[in-house]
């Protein structure tokens, strides 16, 4: 999949995964998935322009993001009321504010040396933007970039013959084959969702599971 797919969605404003409010399994699950916020940093990959940034502020945590479409990253800014700073970066540009930093770009050209303060990552849409044969290198540069960071995750899960992505299915023993050398994988939350995701129903899916894992490093020898 090429990037220029996904700013040709943002152009187009063919943003239907785009949620209005945050996340509500976010806000159901927070104390239990990220328990403290106190001087914490969050990385969420491949944000968008998610209203998960607002609560995570609002929340006091300092929050550093990854985006590919820039006009995203500025319609996050715009909302919050900041004027951000900008510099360079490998990928793009870098625009921070306050406790936000967005990084706009491509996210394999982070480096570890940008994210090394972050103590928990949120993949709410990132792992499940990405078509199978990307998501292992996803996983692998994420880990790269903060082996020792909690993780939440959330996925989508259900029958990719009847309809393809993105967002796509991403199985439990999927999650299992990325992280489980290096987590301990714990299942927060599942449920089918369906009738809450009426853009799936009308392509004939009868099951769309949305499930929520919490990935904590394993202890080193």
């Amino acid at each position: 999949m090429q990037a220029q797919f996904w700013l040709n969605k943002w152009q187009n404003n063919e943003i239907g995964f785009h949620l209005p409010a945050p996340h509500p399994w976010l806000v159901a699950l927070w104390p239990q998935m990220m328990p403290s916020s106190e001087s914490q940093t969050v990385f969420v990959p491949l944000c968008g322009k998610t209203f998960d940034l607002d609560f995570f502020l609002a929340k006091g945590y300092h929050v550093i993001a990854n985006e590919l479409s820039e006009q995203a990253v500025q319609a996050v800014f715009e909302r919050l009321h900041l004027a951000p700073i900008t510099s360079t970066w490998a990928g793009g540009t870098c625009y921070s504010a306050e406790q936000l930093t967005i990084y706009a770009g491509d996210f394999f050209q982070l480096t570890a040396e940008r994210l090394n303060d972050v103590d928990w990552i949120y993949d709410r849409a990132a792992i499940i933007a990405l078509p199978e044969s990307m998501r292992a290198q996803y996983a692998m540069h994420l880990m790269a970039l903060c082996p020792d960071a909690q993780q939440c995750v959330i996925t989508l899960d259900y029958d990719q013959s009847i309809m393809n992505g993105p967002p796509f299915a991403v199985s439990g023993n999927e999650i299992s084959q990325h992280y489980q050398t290096h987590f301990d994988i714990t299942l927060l939350k599942e449920g089918n969702i369906i009738e809450h995701e009426p853009r799936f129903a009308q392509n004939g899916l009868a099951e769309l599971f949305q499930r929520v894992y919490q990935l904590t490093p394993k202890l080193k020898a």
